[in-house]
């Protein structure tokens, strides 16, 4: 059992090593990094289904919102 924590403690702390996506040397410049998170495809992978998660959030937020004018009783108000 002790092996077993071990081993999934240290796949745990070399994970972020190995998901490097690409390694090697990069200039240090804005615009290459700018030009490089929007044409590359696991960066544009990445955006979309950040952006299709994010709207799906506030979609539910706006369906389940209990302010909506629908669900107001004219009782409750007096």
């Amino acid at each position: 059992m002790k092996a077993i924590r071990f081993a999934a403690s240290a796949a745990a702390w070399l994970l972020p090593a190995t998901a490097m996506a690409h390694p090697g040397l990069h200039p240090d410049d804005l615009a290459y990094d700018i030009a490089h998170a929007l044409t590359e495809p696991d960066h544009l992978l990445t955006m979309t289904l950040s952006l299709a998660w994010g709207a799906m959030i506030v979609a539910a937020a706006y369906w389940f919102k209990p302010w909506r004018a629908s669900s107001w009783r004219a009782s409750s108000w007096r």
